[in-house]
C-alpha cells in the first residue's frame, strides 16, 4: 500500500455510540522514519473502554510500524469487490486513489464496528509559525531568504503582517512541516551562507521531531 502525502496529515479515531461519542487516538505518518505512528487519547485510556484492535491493546505508549496497522486495513474494502468504484463514487474519490489515510477517512470511515475514521483537516500556517521557524533555525531575514529561494521583501512582508503572501506559504509550509524537505532545499540555495551557520542548519533539520 502506498505511503500518506500530506493532504491528509492524520486520522482521528472516534468511538461512537448511540448517545456519546469519545475520542479515541490518532494515526499519523513520520516521513523521517517512514513509520506509521498511533497514539491513545489519555481521556480515553482513563475511562478503560475497549481498545481499537489486537494489536493496539490500551496503553499510553506510541504504537509504531512500518506498515498500516491491521486494525486500519481492515476498514477497507477489496478492490476486487464489485462495488468498489460505487464506493468511491459515493465518497467523490477516484477509483485510483491510494493515499491510505484518504481512503480510511472516506470509504473507509465507517464499517461493522462502532470506531469513526475522520480526517485532521490541514490547517493554513501563517506570520507567527514561518517567524518561530525562522527562529528556531537561527537565521536572519536575510539568511533565511537566501536559504529557501523567497524574496527578503516579501519575507518580512509576511512576518510583519502587511501581506499573508499566500502563494509564497504555500510552499514555505511544506518546509514547515516537512523538514527533510527543507533540508535539500536550503542545501541548495546556502552557499552564501556562512559554513558555521549551515552547519547549524543542517544539523537542526537533521534532527527535527515531526510529532
Amino acid at each position: 500500500m502506498q505511503i500518506p502525502t500530506d493532504k491528509v496529515p492524520s486520522v482521528l479515531v472516534y468511538l461512537e455510540r448511540r448517545k456519546s461519542r469519545k475520542f479515541v487516538g490518532e494515526l499519523k505518518y513520520n516521513f523521517r522514519k517512514h513509520l506509521y505512528v498511533f497514539v491513545y487519547d489519555k481521556a480515553y485510556l482513563r475511562a478503560n473502554l475497549i481498545p481499537l484492535g489486537p494489536e493496539l491493546p490500551l496503553s499510553p505508549r506510541k504504537f509504531l510500524s512500518s506498515s498500516l496497522f491491521e486494525s486500519f486495513i481492515d476498514r477497507l474494502p477489496s478492490r476486487e469487490n464489485p462495488a468498489y468504484q460505487e464506493y468511491c463514487a459515493a465518497e467523490n474519490i477516484e477509483v485510483t486513489e491510494q493515499d491510505p489515510f484518504i481512503l480510511l477517512t472516506t470509504i473507509g470511515k465507517r464499517g461493522p464496528s462502532s470506531f469513526i475514521f475522520e480526517r485532521q483537516k490541514q490547517a493554513f500556517l501563517g506570520a507567527i509559525e514561518l517567524k518561530g521557524f525562522r527562529k528556531k533555525l537561527g537565521l536572519t531575514t536575510r539568511e533565511f531568504a537566501i536559504g529557501f529561494s523567497i524574496a527578503t521583501k516579501t519575507l518580512s512582508s509576511i512576518e510583519n503582517g502587511r501581506s499573508d503572501g499566500r502563494d509564497a506559504m504555500k510552499r514555505l509550509e511544506l518546509y514547515i512541516r516537512f523538514p527533510e524537505v527543507a533540508l535539500f532545499e536550503f542545501r541548495r540555495n546556502c552557499a552564501a551562507i556562512h559554513r558555521d551557520k549551515r552547519k547549524q542548519v543542517e544539523h537542526i533539520l537533521s534532527t527535527w521531531p515531526l510529532f
